[in-house]
């Protein structure tokens, strides 16, 4: 039997075809052990979870009824403090009337005797300012006429030479 090169070429499609379809297997049954080799490392991680998770499930369960019951005692607390609060709040108003009345009271003769005493103090000062500025008028006058006594003298004894 002869061959033509048109069985040669089918022949030689043929063989490359069986290759890659003999390296596609190869690859896939790589890739599958990857693969299982992956889950099984999951589901040894999953049981591992599964495992420890039931105990920290309780403790946070003992833990969340803890603050519960802390909080609830909390809120009696708040409630007292709120009692308390409106309390201080009703006696600082009490305070705040009486201090009023008793500064209406007090206040008028306080201001009179205020403005009294301001207008003595301003009054003094300026006495005592009166008293200061003409001590320095008459210092002042004194040095100049002692100035032009000297310059007479000065004069005097130019006029003697």
């Amino acid at each position: 039997m002869e061959f033509t090169s048109n069985d040669m070429w089918a022949l030689g499609v043929l063989l490359i075809g069986v290759g890659f379809l003999i390296f596609c297997v190869l690859i896939s049954v790589g890739l599958l052990r990857k693969l299982s080799g992956t889950v099984t490392r999951l589901n040894r991680t999953l049981d591992k979870v599964d495992r420890e998770i039931g105990p920290l499930l309780q403790n946070l369960n003992t833990t969340v009824t803890g603050v519960n019951a802390n909080l609830t005692q909390v809120e009696g607390e708040l409630e007292k403090v709120g009692a308390i609060t409106e309390n201080a709040a009703h006696v600082s108003s009490n305070v705040a009337n009486i201090t009023s009345l008793v500064g209406s009271a007090v206040s008028s003769p306080l201001v009179k005797a205020a403005a009294f005493g301001f207008g003595l103090r301003s009054a003094v000062k300026r006495r005592n300012q009166e008293v200061d500025e003409e001590q320095v008028r008459r210092m002042v006058e004194a040095s100049r006429q002692s100035k032009r006594e000297r310059k007479q003298a000065r004069k005097a004894r130019k006029h003697r030479k």
